[in-house]
């Protein structure tokens, strides 16, 4: 039986490889669905399994940067100063904890500013949510403001013109430059009205209108339609290789806060908020004084918006006085105790389910979708949601006819969270509903949850899933699951290495047009902006592209194969120990077992993958080339640690360390040999000095590289 080590060493494997997955596709503004069951995932759930992997492997590389995504990308780093940060929350299913969450945050503020408690101006407490509270503050000591709901950005200015932009990354520093990209933006001048030097942070929106106007014409175009206005913009804004194209994205951009100003002429937010939009001509969310009766407004005003939200902003209305709060942790990059988001409730509704849909995913595993009549949630018509997996329908006992509750998180994705009447034992299929095989009930997951899996050899719903992983882990961008699953019909890819044997007429002969099968071959082969090209121009970069072999790192090529839990960690750690995809290939289960955070599940998963599809990977090393990992060097056995922010970004630097033998890992301990500190490291460098790990720079890093 597997150790729990081993048990927490293969989950902490299978977290690692959904959240690379979930944050390629946010990155690019696709969907954000589940690599394997195809469900859409929601932010709340993303957030749960970042938390669990935070338990089982808390020194993750997914933790070291914004985001946990390896797609790459032409843009160059920013950081920013002072670093972009996230602010705390009142957020809960019953209100009443909601509303306590507020006022000890007002309590806590006006105690921290010495301000008396039974000041003028008293909460009179109205609305169907809200209940009469006994706390007063004085009129002017709060503000409030919509919490859009969109992509974090700092503008730089100097001297009244657009110097460069940022996104805000995760660690608040190191962000992704988008200053050709910003230029496209509605609501960003490229010279402001003052000739002034500072930062104007704000938010990426697509409005309500034009995310339609988007659908529409990609509609039209018979293109993938964008999931939601939030990862449309996400997707829309990181245009690196064509900054021009971020136009057709109708974006815009709303400030709510400007900094780095000399000598600024307004004292309050309220006060700033006005400044900035009147005599900047730059749009500002709308900043008033709080009033707590006003909440029940914003929530009722939410469908006739034109732009997402989710909450309201309030804060400390005196700058000076929300400045001299300070931060929760550290004091560069902790949240602001100066200001707090008020989330929405998400809205409920309780439908009776018509049919139930079953759905293969990638390994196998079969997932439940909910039909029912459509239900006004959130402004959109609701008709359909997943019901996870075999575990919690037997345990809510739901079937047809049961009537379920249905919320919509963070008002974009539908989730069934319980029965409310009519619980029934649920049917589960015997056959797959893909290729017919025989199902089986299986435990899975951290919890030994129920898992209805297809136990067929040769699953079309599979077979499509896998050959999308493996593109979308590759990097290949613009080759979607509905032409994969066209190609794949259509008798032309059946495995990985066909792919590299698609021409422009196998594509066709599947039913695609001439040129959505250039596009197709242009994709796989990598071509950058291949839509921008004419037939002449894309014919003769195919032809070129055609001809040489494709180059990737050995644990990126593994972590494409989708080996079970076996993802990017598995691959890094795999490369580094055994030092040719060769090796790795001839390991056994003890041989693999050995590996460092390969647990014997894992081992054996890899293991009996590489030798069912032995001839099949043969084939594909016809076409792809792995690239071995460098084991020793002037770094062999160091490990580093990096805080703070640098102009590179930190990923030059690890790869650096890595190329020279040494380790990177996103937390000190006693384990680790350096901490290379940029500008503003801060906890990590004094955990680093209680511990006695010597603190470098940049250039004495460079001096150990040789």
């Amino acid at each position: 039986m597997a150790s729990k080590t081993s048990k927490n060493t293969d989950r902490a494997d299978e977290l690692e490889r959904v959240i690379t997955h979930l944050d390629t596709l946010y990155e690019r503004g696709d969907e954000c669905v589940h690599p394997d069951t195809r469900i859409p995932v929601s932010d709340g759930e993303y957030d749960a399994l970042r938390r669990e992997l935070a338990g089982l492997r808390p020194d993750s590389n997914l933790f070291q940067s914004a985001t946990a995504s390896e797609l790459e990308s032409s843009a160059r780093k920013i950081v920013h100063d002072p670093p972009l940060t996230s602010i705390d929350k009142a957020s809960h299913e019953d209100i009443e904890v909601q509303q306590e969450q507020l006022f000890k945050w007002m309590t806590d503020s006006m105690e921290g500013l010495g301000v008396e408690r039974d000041a003028r101006g008293s909460l009179k407490v109205k609305g169907k949510r809200y209940k009469e509270q006994p706390v007063t503050y004085p009129d002017d000591m709060f503000y409030e403001a919509w919490k859009l709901d969109g992509v974090a950005v700092a503008l730089y200015y100097v001297d009244g013109k657009l110097d460069k932009a940022g996104l805000r990354p995760r660690d608040g520093i190191n962000g992704e430059a988008v200053t050709d990209q910003v230029k496209y933006v509605a609501g960003v001048p490229e010279k402001l009205e003052k000739k002034v030097t500072c930062s104007i942070r704000g938010e990426l929106i697509c409005k309500n209108s034009d995310f339609e106007a988007v659908q529409e014409t990609l509609r039209k175009s018979g293109e993938k339609l964008r999931a939601n206005p939030r990862n449309h913009t996400a997707g829309g804004i990181r245009q690196f290789k064509n900054p021009e194209k971020t136009k057709l994205m109708r974006l815009s951009f709303v400030a709510y806060v400007i900094e780095g100003l000399a000598d600024p002429p307004y004292r309050t937010e309220i006060e700033r908020a006005k400044w900035c939009q009147d005599e900047l001509g730059v749009p500002y969310v709308e900043t008033k004084p709080f009033r707590f009766e006003d909440l029940q407004k914003y929530e009722d005003a939410v469908p006739t918006l034109d732009y997402e939200v989710d909450g309201v902003i309030v804060g400390v209305n005196i700058i000076e006085d929300h400045d001299q709060l300070g931060r929760r942790g550290d004091p560069l990059t902790g949240n602001p105790k100066g200001k707090i988001a008020w989330k929405f409730r998400e809205e409920e509704a309780t439908p009776t389910i018509t049919e139930i849909e079953w759905q293969t995913g990638r390994t196998g595993k079969i997932v439940a979708v909910a039909n029912f009549e459509p239900v006004r949630l959130a402004g959109t018509n609701v008709s359909r949601a997943t019901l996870h997996n075999a575990g919690f329908m037997q345990r809510n006992q739901i079937g047809e006819g049961s009537v379920i509750s249905v919320r919509k998180a963070g008002k974009i994705i539908p989730k069934v969270t319980g029965v409310v009447s009519g619980k029934r034992k649920p049917k589960f299929p015997k056959k797959c509903p893909s290729c017919g095989a025989a199902t089986e009930l299986v435990e899975g997951g951290s919890e030994a949850m129920l898992e209805l899996v297809c136990t067929g050899e040769n699953c079309g719903a599979q077979n499509v899933s896998s050959l999308c992983h493996y593109l979308s882990n590759f990097g290949v961008l613009g080759l979607g699951e509905s032409r994969v699953t066209q190609l794949v019909e259509g008798g032309a890819v059946a495995e990985f290495a066909d792919f590299y044997k698609l021409d422009v007429e196998s594509a066709m002969a599947t039913g695609l047009t001439h040129r959505q099968s250039s596009l197709a071959v242009a994709a796989v082969q990598m071509i950058p902006a291949p839509d921008k090209m004419d037939g002449e121009a894309l014919g003769k970069a195919i032809e070129v592209a055609v001809a040489s072999r494709k180059e990737i790192p050995l644990w990126k090529l593994f972590a494409s194969f989708g080996i079970g839990a076996a993802g990017k960690s598995a691959g890094k750690a795999l490369a580094a120990h055994f030092g040719s995809f060769d090796a790795i290939r001839k390991a056994s289960v003890d041989d693999l077992e050995a590996v460092e955070d390969i647990g014997n599940i894992t081992a054996e998963a890899i293991h009996a993958y590489l030798s069912e599809n032995s001839d099949a990977i043969d084939r594909l090393l016809e076409y792809v080339e792995p690239q071995v990992i460098q084991t020793g060097g002037s770094l062999d056995g160091e490990a580093f640690c990096f805080s703070g922010g640098f102009p590179e970004g930190k990923k030059h630097w690890e790869a650096l360390v890595e190329s020279n033998g040494g380790k990177c890992s996103s937390s000190v301990s006693k384990k680790t040999n350096y901490l290379v500190a940029g500008s503003g490291s801060g906890s990590k460098s004094e955990k680093a000095k209680k511990l006695g790990i010597p603190i470098i720079d940049t250039a004495e890093l460079e001096k150990m590289l040789g």
